[in-house]
């Protein structure tokens, strides 16, 4: 057994106060620590000028090239008002601010906040980022290819705490996010704690965006709350709710397929779930579906399990698709199935549904 007094641990700088303060100093850190653990404000624009937060059409684009290129290590931005455009975070690097007292816009120009290409190992974390679009024009809102966060060719990063609103384009867009060939060695992905409104798709999954985790995702008030474009896709404990479109799952290259668990898509304007062309199936379970729609269109192999359905729901097409073992709430709802579609085992609070499927 492992002793460790309480003098030891006094020993260490409090976290996040004297963090910055005493990390150099510290008796059992490397000589080049002070590097290791580095703010915004220390370092200079083109200008002259430090980033102080202070000034909101100010660009701290160069300032904070400078901050991440030091190496790795962590780099604060401290609360205030910053704007930047089409900053990459290096490897081992972990940029982080004071959560929604951070608000980063996008740089007059720019096409996105952040933009990670073939870049792995990152961290990016607790902050709210801002496109600029007006918020009240996001049912009409178009995709100009404005990002918050855009990622691709990337694996072993973290997003985490971030609010993304108002672009026209994807809060998170993420693409060709795993290894190859076949992701051998690749390290994991994470999106999680993410809140997108605003936003043409608050979350977009793209052509192979693959083999991560994303979770607790709250995409509320975008065209299309989130988009899934690529195959072996995991999404859990999430809401996307008051959108036009809840959740679009659609093919792109190595497809779809994945598994979408314990969420919620309500007060969805047009579909909660919209399925089109997908070729390799995917399994929803746990999920609760209301108002809106489910539309499943020319798709093979989608499952819609154990869930909670109290919507339209269309299939069309001639593949075959599974909606099993859901509580349906039957209310003024219309049901529209293709004669591929198995319907079994589901119940209203009446009993077994007089739609499902005769064995």
């Amino acid at each position: 057994m492992v002793v460790v007094s309480l003098q030891w641990f006094a020993g260490f700088p409090r976290f996040p106060i004297d963090f910055f303060r005493s990390w150099k100093d510290h008796p059992h850190m490397a000589t080049n620590a002070s590097q290791f653990a580095r703010i915004l404000g220390n370092y200079r624009n083109a200008d002259g000028r430090f980033p102080d937060g202070l000034e909101d059409d100010a660009d701290d684009t160069q300032a904070l090239r400078l901050a991440l290129a030091e190496g790795p290590g962590l780099v604060f931005v401290p609360p205030g008002s910053y704007r930047f455009g089409d900053v990459t975070v290096p490897p081992g690097v972990t940029f982080f601010g004071a959560g929604q007292g951070t608000v980063v816009r996008l740089a007059k120009g720019a096409k996105r906040i952040f933009h990670q290409k073939d870049v792995n190992d990152w961290r990016l974390r607790d902050m709210r980022l801002d496109g600029g679009a007006a918020l009240e024009s996001w049912p009409t809102r178009q995709d100009l290819g404005e990002h918050g966060v855009e990622a691709s060719g990337c694996s072993g990063f973290e997003i985490s705490g971030l609010v993304v609103n108002n672009f026209n384009g994807a809060g998170i867009h993420l693409s060709h996010t795993a290894a190859s060939p076949y992701c051998q060695w690749a390290t994991a992905a994470a999106v999680f704690n993410i809140a997108a409104g605003g936003n043409h798709t608050g979350i977009r999954l793209d052509t192979r965006a693959e083999y991560m985790n994303a979770s607790m995702l709250t995409c509320q008030g975008n065209s299309i709350g989130c988009a899934i474009h690529g195959g072996n896709v995991k999404i859990a404990n999430s809401n996307f709710t008051n959108n036009l479109t809840g959740m679009l799952i659609e093919d792109h290259d190595n497809g779809s397929h994945g598994a979408i668990s314990n969420c919620l898509l309500n007060h969805n304007r047009q579909w909660a779930l919209r399925a089109r062309h997908v070729a390799h199936g995917m399994c929803l379970d746990n999920c609760a579906f209301f108002c809106g729609g489910i539309h499943l269109e020319h798709c093979k192999g989608v499952n819609i399990s154990a869930s909670i359905i109290a919507c339209n729901v269309t299939t069309l097409g001639d593949g075959v698709n599974r909606i099993a073992n859901n509580f349906m709430i039957i209310r003024n709802e219309t049901f529209d199935f293709s004669p591929t579609t198995i319907i079994e085992s589901n119940f209203t609070d009446k009993g077994p549904w007089e739609k499902n499927s005769p064995r």
